[in-house]
C-alpha cells in the first residue's frame, strides 16, 4: 500500500511538471502582449473563483490556528510570491532561460527542507548548490564571458523559485492533515486574493485585453494553476519534498524545447552549458548521481549506496 501511494504521488507530480514545463512558454508569449500585472490578475481571478468549491471541501476556518498561519504563508509564497516576479522577468528572459532558472527549485527544496524540517545540511548539498548557481550565472551571460545581462530579472526568477520551494516544503503537512483538494483550494483562493490586491494598480489602467485573449489566459490559469496545483499538492502529501524535487528535472527540457518550437527562441551556448551545469549541481546536491553510482564506484566494489 505504501509503495502504491508513493507511486501515485510521483505520477501526480510528474503530470504537474509536464503541465508546468510549458507555462514559461505561455507566460513569455502573453507578457509580451500584456502588462504582467494584468496577465496575473486575469489568470488568478478565474483560478481563484474556480477553487472556491475546493476550499469549502477543506473548511480552513475550522483548522487549528497554527495550520491557518501556515496556510496564509503557503498561499502568499505559492501565488504572488512565485508568479509576480516570474511574470515581470518573462518580459526580457526567454522561455527556455526561465525554465532553466526555475530548475534550481530542487536544490532549494533540499535546502529549505533541511532548514525548516531541522535536517542537517552536508557538504554534498552545499557543493551541489554552488555548482547549480554557477550554472545560473552561465545562463545569464551575453556577448561574451565577462558581460552579463538580465541580472535583475534573473534574480526575480530565483526569488520566485525560492518562494515556490519553501511552499513545497510547508504544504505537505496541510495536504496530509486536510486533504489535497481542500488544501489546494484554500491556498489558491487566498493566494489569488493576495495577488489581486498586490496588483490592484492594473485594475484602473484600462489595459485589459480582448475577450479571446482573456479566455486564453483564464484557460492557462485553470490548467496550470488549478489542475497543476491540485496534482502537485496531492504529490506533496505522499512524497517527501526532497525526493519530489527530482521530477522538476524535466521542466527545463520542456521549456527549452517549447520556447524553440513555439516562440522561435534561439538556444545558444550559455543556455546549453549553463543548463547542464544547473542540472549537474542539482543532481549532486540531491544525491541522485551518488545513488545512481555515477560518482562512486560502489556498484563495482559491492558496497551499498549511502
Amino acid at each position: 500500500m505504501a509503495n502504491s501511494t508513493l507511486g501515485r504521488g510521483f505520477t501526480a507530480g510528474a503530470a504537474a511538471v509536464a503541465i508546468w514545463g510549458l507555462v514559461p512558454v505561455a507566460t513569455r508569449y502573453f507578457v509580451l502582449k500584456l502588462d504582467p500585472l494584468t496577465f496575473n490578475i486575469i489568470r488568478f481571478l478565474i483560478t481563484g473563483l474556480a477553487a472556491v468549491p475546493m476550499m469549502f471541501v477543506g473548511k480552513p476556518w475550522r483548522w487549528p490556528g497554527s495550520d491557518q498561519i501556515r496556510l496564509v504563508l503557503c498561499a502568499v509564497l505559492a501565488v504572488p510570491g512565485f508568479n509576480m516576479p516570474v511574470a515581470f522577468a518573462a518580459r526580457t528572459i526567454s522561455a527556455g532561460h526561465l525554465g532553466l532558472l526555475i530548475a534550481t527549485e530542487p536544490i532549494l527544496i533540499v535546502l529549505f527542507a533541511s532548514w525548516l524540517l531541522r535536517r542537517p545540511i552536508n557538504m554534498q548539498v552545499l557543493l551541489g548548490a554552488v555548482i547549480a548557481f554557477v550554472g545560473v550565472a552561465i545562463t545569464n551571460l551575453r556577448h561574451g564571458l565577462w558581460i552579463p545581462a538580465d541580472v535583475s530579472d534573473t534574480l526575480l526568477v530565483l526569488i520566485g523559485a525560492a518562494a515556490w520551494s519553501c511552499y513545497t516544503v510547508l504544504a505537505g503537512s496541510l495536504a496530509r492533515r486536510h486533504g489535497p483538494v481542500g488544501a489546494t483550494g484554500a491556498i489558491l483562493v487566498l493566494g489569488s486574493a493576495a495577488l489581486i490586491l498586490a496588483s490592484a494598480s492594473a485594475l484602473h489602467s484600462g489595459l485589459f485585453p480582448d475577450a479571446q485573449t482573456t479566455i486564453a489566459v483564464g484557460a492557462l490559469g485553470l490548467v496550470s494553476s488549478l489542475f497543476g496545483f491540485l496534482l502537485w499538492t496531492h504529490a506533496t502529501a505522499s512524497v517527501p519534498p526532497d525526493r519530489l524535487g527530482l521530477l522538476l528535472y524535466a521542466l527545463p527540457l520542456v521549456s527549452v524545447l517549447g520556447g524553440a518550437a513555439l516562440l522561435d527562441e534561439r538556444v545558444g551556448w550559455p543556455l546549453m552549458i549553463g543548463g547542464s551545469t544547473i542540472l549537474l549541481g542539482v543532481g549532486i546536491g540531491e544525491g541522485r548521481l551518488l545513488r545512481m553510482g555515477l560518482l562512486q564506484g560502489s556498484a563495482r566494489t559491492g558496497k551499498s549506496q549511502p
